[in-house]
This record gives C-alpha cells, structure tokens and sequence, in this order.
C-alpha cells in the first residue's frame, strides 16, 4: 500500500511540473505523468513477482523431496531434519523454522500455519491451508501434500502451455502497434506539410494542431485498447494490460515528444524542389 501511495505522490508532482514548468498541454501532462511516474512502480513489481515465483517453485521443490522421504519410511521431523540441508533459497528460513517448531513438540496444523504465515505467499498459503483441511479430516499428510502438488504443477505446465502458443499472437500486437505509429508518423511528416503547400496562392483552412492533438488522441485510445486486449488475451486478466499500456502509451511519449518534434516535416518535399 506504501508502494502504491508514493507513486501516486509522484505521479502527481510530475504532471504539476509539466503543466506549469514546461507548458505541455493538460492530456500530455497526464499521460506522460501516469506513465512516467508509474514505470518504476512497474520495475518494482517485477521485482517482487520474480521474488515470489522463485518462492513458490522452491517451494515445489521442498514439497516434492519431502513427499519423497515420507513414502520412505521417514517420519516428519527426521524427514524434515534431513531437508534442511538442502539449499532451497529464499525458503531457506522457512524449512529450518518449520522443523525446529515440529521437534519442539508443537502441532503439525500450527507448525505449517506458521510456516504459511512466515511465506508471505498467496500459493503456498492456499497450499498449506489445503494440506491442514485434508489433515484435519483425517487424511494422510504424504498424499495429501502429494495431491495439491500434483495439481498445481498440473495447473501451471497448462498455464504455461497456453502462453507458448499465445507468445506469437503476442508479437502481432506489438508490430500492429508498431506499424500504427509508423503510420502516424508518416502522415505527421510528410502528408501534413504537403496538404499545406497544395493550395497555392491561399491561406491554408487546415488547422494543424487540431490534426496533431487528434491524432496524439487517436494514438492514446489504441495504446489503451490494445493494452487491455493483450492483457486479457495474454494474462487472463484486464488488470494484467496495465504493463501493456504503459509500455504503448511510453512509445506514444515517445514519438509525439522527442521524434516527431525533431524529425524536419516535409523533408521529400525539400527533395523535389531541389
């Protein structure tokens, strides 16, 4: 929640200077504000997601090797004594606190509710708490913890499967994107200058800058659609297209503030007159 508070803080600043300080219109101080401001947020929870993803497929790791040494034989605390000296990352801790709890006598059910709680992770909470219920009903904590594993690798192998087959679709949005902006640029540089000169001996009626903020609108909607397309076509999920959006709305940045401004407009127009 932090997080999420000093990026709107920033986000805020950021569209105050570009509005007062260096004079950008009001929807081009808002875009760039929201995506300049938001991208770090982005990079932070990659960060973290990366950081949970490690936690989970160790995790799934543990979870296996311990299923392993219970089917033969071993009970859970010398099982678990025998696990800790396995190196499983970041959940390291987790292991040696859940088989110094289990040989201090305490429950089975709190032992891996701590362990749950210490994990600060939505998978391995749903797991433990998956694995306790079967427990409680009476179930065998081998094939209980055996079942749920299976069926998240299950879960995950479709998941990913999907993505794979999905990657391509992917890379078509982004050379569709891509190919709009390059048209937007082309009709930018040189059909606007050229519509200007066709009229000669009389004061042009175009009005340029409307056709510039039109087509800067223009490039925003697409930028969001498409965002939320992938999204939802990619993840699954609408809210997932919010990294898809900031990264079209950061080329839409792009090309409207630093390309187009720089690029010389009507440059085959200099070409046929020399």
């Amino acid at each position: 929640m932090r997080e999420e508070i000093v990026t709107i803080l920033i986000i805020i600043i950021l569209i105050f200077l570009l509005y007062f300080i260096f004079n950008f219109s009001i929807l081009n101080s808002i875009v760039t504000g929201i995506v300049v401001g938001i991208f770090p947020y982005l990079i932070y929870q990659t960060i973290v997601n990366n950081i949970e993803k490690e936690k989970e497929e160790q995790f799934i790791r543990f979870s296996v090797d311990l299923i392993e040494l219970l089917k033969s034989g071993l009970s859970l605390p010398i099982a678990l004594k025998q696990l800790e000296k396995n190196d499983y990352g970041r959940i390291n801790e987790l292991v040696k606190n859940l088989s110094s709890r289990i040989d201090w006598g305490i429950s089975i059910e709190d032992s891996f509710n701590q362990f749950a709680e210490e994990s600060n992770n939505r998978m391995i909470k749903r797991t433990i708490q998956s694995l306790i219920d079967i427990y409680k009903e009476g179930g065998n904590l081998e094939q209980g913890l055996e079942a749920i594993i299976n069926s998240i690798m299950e879960i995950r192998k479709i998941k990913e499967d999907k993505k794979v087959a999905m990657h391509e679709n992917v890379i078509h949005s982004y050379i569709v994107f891509v190919f709009f902006l390059g048209i937007v640029f082309t009709f930018q540089i040189f059909l606007l200058p050229f519509l200007q000169i066709s009229l000669p001996g009389q004061s042009s009626k175009i009005d340029f800058n409307f056709i510039n903020d039109l087509m800067y609108y223009m490039s925003i909607i697409q930028a969001v659609f498409a965002g939320l397309s992938m999204g939802k076509m990619y993840d699954g999920s609408y809210k997932a297209g919010a990294k898809y959006i900031t990264i079209f709305l950061f080329m839409v940045i792009i090309l409207f503030n630093i390309i187009i401004p720089i690029v010389p407009k009507g440059m085959f127009l200099i070409n046929i007159n020399m």
